[in-house]
């Protein structure tokens, strides 16, 4: 096994031109075309496995933001609910998936036991004029230039950060910000590096960020709930919540809003159920808590991921998820009984 270290802009590039034997990790839907190019010449398949998390791109208002003007604001579900709604996510989907992705919420995949058609579909169409009436009611008033302001005057510019290794997140920002500005918000993207990036989210410095949503998107009621609480630091959305369950009450600060208390209580439920049917129960209460109070907000979902493989390398399978918990990525499939021809 030869794991041979590129940057990651140059990986579709060296996949293409042949240079690799089994290739999926940093390679996107939109290097799709340009791979089947190089199919013939450089003797390999490009296959399209199907993601398995629950949103491809998310967006995750920091409901522990330092400053108390945002938190107020993000921690107000009708922010959240209008920033939903006044994403077309059909316009993301035609223009960066060809119509191929799954315009939806971060919520569980419909090869889940445990998916329904309103987690997918509440507060996710999109509507400009619900979105603005949301925003009205807030007391988020326009300016002259119609940009709405803060509770304390500022004009209502929210940055999204990134972690500065996605173009394709980057792509989806832009068309966002044009729909937002339509109800008066502006964008700006922010790129940096993943450690910094991560090391402002859990800070408080970060309003709002971009990441791919729930990393098993095809749970059954016997997988633990954990992403749907308040567990881990690494929680984009209310990091410090996560930070204090891991630590034992020691660092972060305590859930203090009633739905992420109820998902803490509903979470310990989980562990401590002794039938399949009541952590189903409870899943879906999780889930629709989600749906509802849009914590984290899903764009879109199930985008093709291109696999190249070698036309001579034997056992790949054709079609597949390609995930890493659960998967990890080709390891659901065995690579060890892979063979070259």
């Amino acid at each position: 096994m030869v794991l041979a270290i590129a940057d990651p802009k140059l990986i579709p590039a060296k996949a293409g031109s042949g240079d690799a034997d089994l290739q999926a990790r940093d390679l996107n839907f939109n290097n799709y075309t340009f791979l089947k190019q190089g199919e013939k010449q450089n003797q390999y398949h490009t296959l399209l496995w199907r993601a398995a998390r629950g949103s491809h791109v998310a967006l995750f208002p920091n409901l522990n933001v330092n400053d108390p003007v945002w938190r107020q604001v993000l921690r107000d579900v009708r922010f959240r609910r209008a920033l939903s709604l006044a994403i077309d996510r059909s316009l993301v989907n035609q223009v960066l998936y060809f119509g191929l992705a799954i315009e939806a919420n971060n919520t569980v995949l419909e090869a889940s036991p445990l998916y329904r058609p309103e987690y997918r579909t509440a507060w996710a169409r999109y509507d400009r004029k619900a979105a603005n009436q949301l925003l009205d009611e807030m007391g988020l008033k326009r300016a002259r230039d119609g940009v709405r302001r803060l509770p304390d005057g500022r004009p209502l510019e929210i940055i999204v950060e990134t972690a500065g290794e996605s173009t394709e997140q980057t792509d989806v920002l832009e068309l966002v910000r044009e729909t937002w500005r339509e109800v008066g918000i502006k964008l700006y993207s922010k790129p940096s590096q993943r450690e910094a990036f991560r090391n402002r989210v859990f800070a408080g410095e970060t309003v709002m960020s971009i990441w791919s949503g729930l990393e098993n998107g095809l749970p059954t009621p016997d997988t633990s709930p954990d992403e749907l609480a308040p567990t881990s630091q690494l929680q984009l959305q209310w990091p410090k919540f996560g930070q204090y369950y891991e630590t034992g009450q020691k660092m972060g600060e305590a859930p203090d809003l009633p739905q992420v208390q109820e998902l803490a209580e509903l979470y310990k439920r989980w562990a401590a159920s002794p039938s399949s049917e009541e952590r189903a129960a409870i899943w879906h209460e999780m889930l629709k808590i989600h749906a509802e109070r849009q914590y984290v907000i899903g764009i879109v979902a199930g985008v093709p991921q291109p696999v190249v493989a070698r036309e001579r390398l034997m056992n790949v399978p054709r079609e597949g998820f390609y995930n890493w918990d659960p998967g990890a990525f080709f390891g659901i499939y065995r690579p060890e009984t892979f063979w070259f021809r």
